[in-house]
C-alpha cells in the first residue's frame, strides 16, 4: 500500500434491525429466507387491492406483513396489524421459490398479537363491527335486508362513483385506497328477479329445475337436494 491508494483503514458495519430478535423465534425466522423476487406480491389478491404504500414499509405484500412486525415488534403500532392483511389463501406459499410458509406464520403473528394485548372490558370498534357482519352474514334474511341499505353507498359516491371517505376504523381503508360505489341492483335481487326465467329456460333445455323451490344452491342459502340411493348427487 502506497500513500495515495485510498483509506487504509476499513471499518464493517453489522446493521441487525432486529433481524437476531427474528432469527430466535422458530416459527418466524424462516422469513429471513426471502430473496425478494416479489413472486408473493405478484399472485396476493390483498395486495393487488391495497398496493405497496398501504403496507407502510419497504417490505410490502404477504412477506411484508410476516417480516415487518417481526423486525419492529409485533406491538409496534405502525405494523401489528399486518399480519390480519390476509385471506390465508395459501397462493403466497405455493409461488414461494423457496417456500417459506406465509399463512403459518401470519397465524402466528396474529396469535402473539392478541396474547400481547390485555383484555378489554369494552369492546373495541373492530370486535363490534365484526360480531356485527357474524351476525348479518350468517343469515341469508339478516344479509337480504342489509344489501336494501346499498344505495346510501351510492348516495355518498363521488361524481367519479366512488367512495373515498368512511368514518371510524373504515377509514383505515380509505385512507389509502377508493371504495368503488355499490351496484345498483346486488347479485341476490337479479337472481330472485331472473328466477322464473331461468328455470324455464333449464327446463326448456331438458335440465333439471333449479331455484330456491327446486332445492338447488341459491343465494339465499338453500341447500342442494339429494336423493337417498346410495350417494349424493
Amino acid at each position: 500500500v502506497t500513500p495515495g491508494d485510498g483509506p487504509q483503514n476499513v471499518h464493517v458495519v453489522l446493521l441487525d434491525n432486529g433481524r437476531t430478535a427474528v432469527l430466535d423465534d422458530p416459527a418466524g425466522r424462516s422469513a429471513l429466507h426471502c430473496i425478494r423476487c416479489s413472486a408473493c406480491l405478484n399472485v396476493c389478491p390483498v395486495y393487488e387491492q391495497a398496493g405497496g404504500h398501504a403496507y407502510g414499509s419497504t417490505y410490502p405484500g404477504p412477506i411484508g406483513a410476516i417480516l415487518s412486525p417481526q423486525l419492529t415488534g409485533i406491538t409496534s403500532e405502525q405494523n401489528a396489524s399486518l399480519p390480519y392483511a390476509s385471506s390465508l389463501c395459501g397462493a403466497c406459499y405455493d409461488v414461494c421459490p423457496v417456500k417459506i410458509n406465509i399463512p403459518e406464520i401470519l397465524v402466528h403473528l396474529r396469535d402473539e398479537d392478541v396474547r400481547s394485548k390485555p383484555t378489554p372490558r369494552v369492546p373495541s370498534q373492530m370486535d363490534l363491527m365484526m360480531k356485527g357482519a357474524s351476525v348479518v352474514m350468517s343469515s341469508g334474511t339478516r344479509m337480504g335486508l342489509a344489501e336494501k341499505g346499498l344505495p346510501l353507498g351510492r348516495a355518498v359516491a363521488g361524481k367519479d362513483r366512488a367512495i373515498s371517505w368512511l368514518p371510524g376504523i373504515a377509514g383505515g381503508w380509505t385512507d389509502e385506497r377508493d371504495i368503488p360505489a355499490p351496484p345498483k341492483e346486488s347479485f341476490r335481487h337479479w337472481w330472485a328477479k331472473h328466477a322464473e326465467e331461468t328455470q324455464e329456460r333449464v327446463a326448456a333445455d331438458g335440465g333439471p329445475a333449479t331455484g330456491p323451490d327446486a332445492g338447488s344452491t341459491a343465494p339465499d342459502g338453500a341447500e342442494t337436494d339429494t336423493e337417498d340411493d346410495g350417494g349424493a348427487r
